[in-house]
């Protein structure tokens, strides 16, 4: 029904009045005349959409109700007000259907809370203005029905958005371990939609440096200690290995043994020179760190009766590809290319040469990275295992003081 309104909509005249002649013909001619009752004892009194409007009862007498429907019917009959149209039920559902896909492609595209509660409510807002201006033009579209499918489909599409987060989170955490600086890790999990496709880090070529390290003594260790002190003893060492590693902003890639294996410049790909040679450096930084650790884990040992070790480390700039290796069931963040070759052999070239405690070789290609800065010993240029080409090898000596640039 169009109601015309609460009050005053149809003229009334009371039995009394016509009784005594008190009513002009005129108001009675041609007309329809409707005979009823408003008197509350007559009990035809229905509630109305006006019903919280009125102030004096909250009901509307019967005949009132038919009067307002008699009117209807004369405006739609004579083109002055035309009934109010509705769609069909597919019409509707198709309306409905639509607005739970807006509010799950909105909540899919917009992650932030903010920003998707402002695009929530600048459609919720839109959705009444389309229903409010249609139904001024006497067309009546659903309005709460859309609003729920709407609210109840962005609410799953955040829920499942969470969820998937927590799965990701979890699968790069399990991927790169709990090896990696909280910068990187921070970079990661902000860029994980870049990096991340069908639940796998996907593979990207990037130039990258390696670092690979070993202990020289480590045979000595294993045969003074229980398994299970030697577990301890390994712990401690790579914990303190660990620590270095991640105040340079590396990732551990794996543990060998007493070995290790990092890589700076990982996962966030890095474009311009500059970057790359920060990860170089930070990469001969951390091994000239991890030296100084073996030094304080050695002094500790001799006094716990223990053989002090030494420490190897070859360090390599070049292009990789890293992303996921194995599968379903199983994955690891692996990194592969000719370069991981190389810093692994950089680290076991020649053993038996090792004039300090801890000795850093790095190539031709990395030294072009450190712009000076660390004082070398050049070996010459020297066969690798595994490798046709031979390849100029520097020893680290230490890093130059920043006053003398």
């Amino acid at each position: 029904m169009n109601y015309r309104s609460a009050h005053n909509s149809v003229a009334q005249v009371s039995l009394t009045q016509v009784l005594m002649n008190k009513v002009n013909p005129q108001q009675i001619k041609n007309r329809i005349v409707i005979i009823g009752t408003t008197a509350e004892s007559g009990k035809d009194l229905f509630h109305t959409p006006y019903s919280a409007s009125l102030t004096d009862r909250q009901t509307m007498p019967g005949v009132v109700v038919h009067a307002q429907m008699v009117s209807q019917i004369l405006d739609a009959a004579t083109g002055t007000r035309p009934l109010i149209s509705v769609w069909s039920e597919p019409g509707e559902m198709i309306w409905i259907i639509g607005w739970a896909i807006t509010g799950s492609l909105l909540a899919w595209k917009i992650r932030q809370p903010m920003g998707l509660a402002l695009g929530s409510g600048i459609a919720l807002a839109l959705l009444y203005g389309v229903c409010r201006v249609l139904f001024l033009y006497q067309v009546w579209i659903p309005l709460v029905p859309p609003f729920l499918a709407f609210v109840g489909a962005t609410g799953s599409r955040v829920i499942y958005n969470t969820q998937q987060a927590q799965r990701q989170q979890q699968m790069v955490m399990q991927l790169l371990g709990q090896s990696t600086s909280p910068e990187i890790a921070e970079t990661l999990w902000q860029r994980r939609n870049e990096l991340l496709e069908d639940g796998k880090l996907t593979g990207q070529k990037l130039t990258a440096t390696l670092l690979f390290t070993d202990l020289q003594g480590f045979s000595s260790v294993s045969e003074k200690l229980s398994p299970e002190r030697l577990l301890v003893w390994l712990n401690e060492y790579l914990e303190a290995m660990t620590q270095s590693v991640q105040h340079y902003h590396g990732v551990i890639n794996k543990f060998t043994g007493d070995g290790v294996m990092a890589v700076f410049g990982v996962p966030i790909a890095h474009a311009d020179q500059a970057a790359i040679a920060q990860d170089a450096q930070n990469a001969v930084a951390c091994a000239l760190e991890m030296g100084e650790r073996l030094d304080q884990l050695n002094q500790q040992w001799l006094q716990d009766d223990l053989p002090a070790v030494k420490m190897r480390a070859g360090i390599f700039t070049g292009p990789v590809v890293v992303g996921s290796l194995g599968s379903k069931t199983r994955l690891e963040y692996g990194v592969i290319g000719d370069s991981v070759n190389t810093a692994s052999r950089l680290e076991s070239l020649d053993k038996d040469r090792q004039p300090s405690p801890c000795r850093i070789l790095i190539a031709k290609a990395t030294l072009d990275y450190l712009h000076n800065r660390y004082a070398v010993e050049n070996w010459g240029t020297l066969p690798l295992k595994g490798k046709a080409e031979q390849v100029e090898v520097y020893r680290v000596l230490a890093a130059i003081p920043w006053e003398d640039f």
